[in-house]
């Protein structure tokens, strides 16, 4: 499912998966749509500071913002994708903007 500039969260080591996922909580403050949630990190976007979250049968864009601390709203900016096949299309459109 995943093409350049995106990669599956799976072809990194875990200890990798666990930094991403400590990140994006450390950065997510009350209010934010994903503060409190159980998040799976499913792919990272190479270029840039995004991850491919899944919660509650949804997708998310996350753009870490790296400063390992709560960060004021709308900080880290997240983009909701419903349905796999909204997903499948913003990644698809990464591709040919990459």
């Amino acid at each position: 499912m995943y093409s350049e500039p995106w990669n599956d969260i799976e072809d990194y080591g875990s200890s990798h998966k666990l930094a991403l996922l400590a990140e994006i909580v450390a950065e997510l403050s009350i209010g934010h749509v994903l503060y409190g949630k159980n998040i799976e990190i499913l792919a990272k976007r190479e270029d840039r500071d995004d991850v491919l979250v899944k919660s509650e049968g949804k997708y998310f864009i996350v753009h870490l913002t790296w400063s390992n601390s709560k960060e004021a709203l709308p900080y880290p900016k997240t983009e909701l994708y419903d349905s796999v096949e909204l997903l499948r299309k913003k990644l698809k459109k990464d591709t040919y903007d990459f």
